[in-house]
């Protein structure tokens, strides 16, 4: 049992059990997630993070320099679990109108659309404005990822014989996604992820040029 001054005592792991560096920036990594989820981003302290992966401040000194390392760090991994899951899901899609429906299920899907993992993205959202590590990791995230919605959104064009703003096109996808993540934290009763799912599809078509023949959706 360890204890810093003015906080609660920290149950630490056991010496026992031997991890590589790896797995305890990960487990770090993932009490700092549960911690901004449970707490806020702006309440989520050195302390709670100790409390939380059960280890001593020191072992986070070892693997972080300072708490904005950690921060960025966990976003940096959050952003990287969603991009992961994503290509997963367009690799196992045949097409580019496959492809981008099964981008767009993932973000309106379990483990992606929940709550608890929607507000941490929420958390860094709130500080993107303020803290430039956050900020570029951030810009450089939605980039790539709008890169890669233009992407399917020109391929699907050319497939079907016409054109597209691409630039607009995923732009607007990206902000209504990110919409009703916002009301998922706010109001979780308001819609369902089929609502959600219906209109992001909805958004697609209005920009797209019609299909040369009827195409009915998985």
């Amino acid at each position: 049992m360890k204890k810093t001054p003015g906080s609660a005592p920290v149950q630490t792991r056991s010496r026992g059990i031997r991890e590589t560096p790896a797995v305890r920036q990960q487990s770090i990594i993932d009490a700092t997630m549960r911690c901004i989820a449970r707490y806020s981003y702006s309440e989520t302290t050195i302390d709670r993070i100790c409390a939380e992966a059960k280890v001593s401040r020191g072992l986070i000194n070892h693997h972080f320099q300072s708490k904005d390392e950690l921060m960025a760090q966990t976003y940096k991994r959050l952003a990287a679990d969603l991009l992961d899951v994503s290509r997963a899901a367009a690799a196992n899609a045949t097409g580019p109108e496959d492809k981008l429906d099964a981008i767009i299920k993932v973000c309106f899907a379990a483990p992606v659309f929940a709550p608890k993992n929607v507000k941490v993205w929420l958390g860094f959202w709130s500080v993107a404005h303020s803290d430039p590590v956050i900020r570029k990791a951030h810009k450089e995230l939605y980039a790539g990822y709008r890169k890669a919605l233009k992407k399917l959104f020109d391929q699907i064009a050319e497939v079907r014989g016409g054109t597209v703003d691409s630039d607009l096109a995923a732009l607007t996808l990206t902000a209504v996604i990110d919409g009703f993540w916002l009301e998922l934290a706010r109001d979780p009763t308001s819609f369902t992820a089929e609502d959600a799912l219906t209109s992001c599809l909805r958004v697609v078509d209005s920009f797209l040029p019609p299909p040369k023949t009827a195409r009915k959706r998985a």
